[in-house]
């Protein structure tokens, strides 16, 4: 069990709330979202602090929210064989945030995270998401496109990492069916 420490809701004021919105505005996943959705999502967004080693989440278990970094490194991992692989490291300047597809879906974690440093978090439920689309309907499929080209893009990068550290045996002249 994780021994992260929740601090607070959204609500901790407006300095907190200032905070939040302008994180967020330095996100992809929120460049392009109405100023009144960005501050309904800063005001249900809850932190979250991990110390560094500690797991935030292991792989296999129930998916419930996205994270968003606000301080420190998470390294992401695949579990396999009782061995864990590093797929990648993430900060507030890289890609900023995971575990998008939580908002989308309930899944179990195909994948761990874990604090490398210290880490801040900001997180926001399915719940959050969804309560989030109820109130702003006609934004739900721009969210949910975002949200999967996001993804799209992370698949890609992670997939041409792992390709770069493959030996030369594995490769094939590109002329081979």
């Amino acid at each position: 069990m994780s021994s992260h420490k929740p601090t607070d809701s959204g609500q901790g004021g407006l300095g907190h709330l200032d905070q939040v919105v302008t994180f967020y505005r330095r996100l992809p996943i929120f460049r392009e979202t109405p100023t009144e959705i960005i501050n309904l999502y800063a005001y249900l967004t809850r932190r979250e602090r991990y110390a560094a080693g500690e797991v935030i989440f292991r792989q296999g278990t129930p998916s419930d929210r996205m994270f968003l970094i606000l301080e420190g490194t998470v390294t992401i991992l695949q579990q396999r064989h009782d061995r864990a692989f590093f797929m990648q490291e993430l900060d507030e300047d890289s890609f900023g945030y995971f575990g998008e597809l939580a908002l989308l879906a309930r899944f179990d974690w195909f994948f761990s995270a874990r604090a490398r440093t210290d880490v801040t978090l900001l997180t926001i439920s399915r719940e959050a998401f969804l309560k989030v689309q109820e109130r702003f309907p006609d934004h739900y499929p721009q969210a949910v496109e975002k949200i999967v080209r996001l993804r799209i893009d992370r698949f890609v990068h992670q997939i041409n990492t792992l390709i770069d550290k493959l030996p030369d045996e594995c490769w094939q002249d590109s002329t081979t069916p």
